[in-house]
């Protein structure tokens, strides 16, 4: 990606505070206000941060999370980094970045996991009346990669570099969900991309009110992708999901992760991460995307550092055959 364009891409934006559920309230005697980072409104990351912080609150002795909105992914890394919040959701990208000290990172972050999430799947939408058929076609159109200081917007610069179309190529737009849609729909817009799990609301919203295309991808272009950024894989979204999708489409998907400062205290770690897993059921009511945060897939986090609290949860409850 050109420096120019990543530095514009992740520039920390502004945060705002918000309460996660009025079961997150002023902590009382004794408790701990802590917070966790999640993404804007539009998005999967608030919701399920939102009834992440409700079940610690209630769960997790002498422990009262707030979730925040944020610009999403980098900023989330970068306020955990420094302790402005304790836990923040994060795409694996963004997350290697990080600990790599690359892009926006000038030095390697201090960050763990707690484990693994929920894949996101990148989807480049258009409306047909544009005819973008493929990633190419997005040459000289007016496009959204995503907010600054968002996962969205590393994600989709790391698929179009990888595709070798810079940001000489295209008006770039960074825009959020909501923004998006609403360029999408009044025709100010030609195609953007958003990262997110299956089933995306924003995604959702612009196919009941447009005639909607989510752009294939080819194998190669997949294959291409992986080369460049190895956190990537292939997905085929189902017919179905999203409507005017009939057919099952070819994108790239990466995974998400949770994550805290690494100097987190193990036992501390430890009740947020068996609180999370033993408590999943109540994050599946908020979003069908929760169905992936299992132990074994959970414990999962490939190279990145796992929490030694986070490891002694899994080590507790999985096979050594599952670790």
């Amino acid at each position: 990606m050109p420096e120019g364009a990543f530095n514009r891409a992740v520039r920390p934006a502004l945060i705002c505070i918000a309460a996660a559920a009025s079961a997150v309230g002023c902590g009382g005697e004794g408790q701990r206000t802590l917070s966790i980072a999640t993404g804007n409104t539009n998005g999967l990351y608030y919701p399920l941060g939102g009834g992440l912080a409700s079940i610690w609150s209630r769960h997790v002795d002498g422990v009262n999370m707030k979730a925040e909105t944020t610009a999403g992914s980098v900023t989330n890394l970068i306020q955990v980094a420094k302790g402005e919040s304790e836990v923040g959701f994060t795409q694996a990208d963004a997350l290697a970045a990080a600990l790599a000290g690359r892009g926006r990172f000038p030095e390697p972050m201090p960050l763990a996991s707690l484990g693994k999430l929920y894949p996101n799947v990148v989807h480049l939408v258009t409306i047909r009346s544009t005819g973008i058929e493929s990633v190419q076609d997005l040459r000289g159109r007016r496009v959204s990669v995503g907010p600054p200081g968002s996962g969205n917007a590393v994600t989709a610069w790391n698929v179009l570099e990888a595709m070798g179309i810079g940001e000489s190529d295209f008006t770039v737009r960074q825009l959020n969900y909501a923004q998006m849609s609403n360029g999408l729909k009044d025709g100010t817009l030609d195609a953007g991309f958003i990262a997110g799990g299956l089933g995306m609301p924003a995604v959702v919203e612009i196919g009941v009110s447009r005639d909607m295309v989510l752009v294939p991808f080819s194998e190669d272009e997949i294959a291409t992708i992986i080369r460049s950024e190895p956190a990537y894989s292939g997905f085929r979204v189902p017919p179905g999901v999203y409507r005017g999708v009939d057919q099952p489409v070819l994108t790239p998907t990466l995974w998400n992760l949770i994550v805290v400062h690494r100097a987190m205290e193990a036992g501390l770690a430890y009740d947020l991460t068996r609180t999370m897993l033993e408590r999943r059921e109540d994050l599946e009511n908020i979003s069908g995307v929760a169905s992936f945060i299992t132990p074994p897939s959970a414990r999962d986090v490939g190279d990145f550092p796992l929490h030694a609290g986070a490891r002694r949860y899994f080590d507790e409850v999985l096979e050594p055959a599952e670790r």
